[in-house]
């Protein structure tokens, strides 16, 4: 969707929107999203700086990183944006950050494309290591079954002789 600035009134207004996985070119190496994903934007136009959340409501399926299996998650997320019509200021010396310097978007244009922020959104939620659920027991090391559907009787590999010592320390420091 894109948003015009220019002819925006003073105030409040919301826009609502409906993207399909298509439109936001998402790669489908690690991630697919299920359907479409929904967005609510509310701009709040004030003098030169516009403020903008968004709110969305989406669903990925995923692949655990303990036991590869895949499953679904829905996110719903909620973001501000501060934006300002026109070209940063030349810079100057250097000062501290403030909030509003990090959260400060300039928009070259008089008009606003919402996918690039909503693809932004989705790509960012997306968790480094994804668990189909937090106790999630993974796969046996030795015959690569899932511990979360059978029990394969494997006992955990033997430890490195190497490590034999601080395991002993261990023990000792905790009994």
């Amino acid at each position: 969707m894109k948003i015009d600035l220019k002819n925006l009134k003073p105030g409040v207004t919301e826009f609502w929107e409906r993207v399909e996985p298509e439109e936001l070119d998402l790669p489908e190496d690690e991630f697919r999203m299920v359907g479409a994903l929904e967005a609510t934007h509310r701009l709040r136009k004030g003098g030169k700086t516009l403020e903008l959340r968004v709110r969305t409501t989406y669903t990925l399926e995923l692949t655990c990183a303990r036991c590869l299996e895949k499953f679904r998650q829905r996110f719903e997320e909620e973001n501000l944006y501060l934006l300002q019509i026109g070209s940063p200021p030349p810079e100057e010396e250097e000062k501290p950050l403030t909030t509003q310097d990090i959260l400060l978007f300039f928009v070259p244009v008089e008009e606003l494309d919402t996918l690039p922020i909503l693809r932004e959104t989705v790509l960012l939620s997306i968790p480094m290591k994804p668990l189909c659920k937090p106790d999630c027991k993974g796969l046996c090391p030795v015959c690569g079954a899932n511990l979360n559907r059978e029990q394969c009787g494997h006992r955990p590999q033997r430890v490195d002789p190497r490590w034999l010592k601080l395991l002993e320390l261990k023990d000792k420091l905790a009994g």
